[in-house]
């Protein structure tokens, strides 16, 4: 499988007016991995997220906090499942989401 981020398959869709989510890879039966790009602008503060699932995530552009720590550009993050984060960004940024035993339910 291969995604150009500009030519993601699925169109982009809004989380909220603050979050833009474009889908580069569907789960399917065979390989149930989600992967998504997500642009939060400035000063965007999502809530609790909650996980029964693990959610790596790359920090591509600006500076994302879970709710604790601010990661610039080039941090990699797990959230193992049963974690809880607060995803926020004061500056704006782009991650990258990958869920590689799929999604929430």
């Amino acid at each position: 499988m291969s995604a150009h981020l500009d030519r993601a398959p699925v169109s982009d869709t809004r989380v909220d007016e603050h979050i833009t989510m474009r889908r580069l890879k569907e789960g399917t039966a065979t390989d149930p991995s989600v992967i998504m790009l997500l642009e939060f602008a400035p000063g965007t503060q999502f809530g609790e997220d909650r996980h029964t699932v693990r959610e790596i995530v790359h920090v591509l552009k600006g500076e994302f906090s879970d709710g604790t720590n601010v990661w610039p550009a080039g941090t990699l993050l797990c959230a193992e499942p049963g974690s809880v984060h607060y995803p926020q960004s004061a500056a704006g940024c782009t991650i990258l989401v990958v869920y590689p035993d799929g999604e929430d339910a």
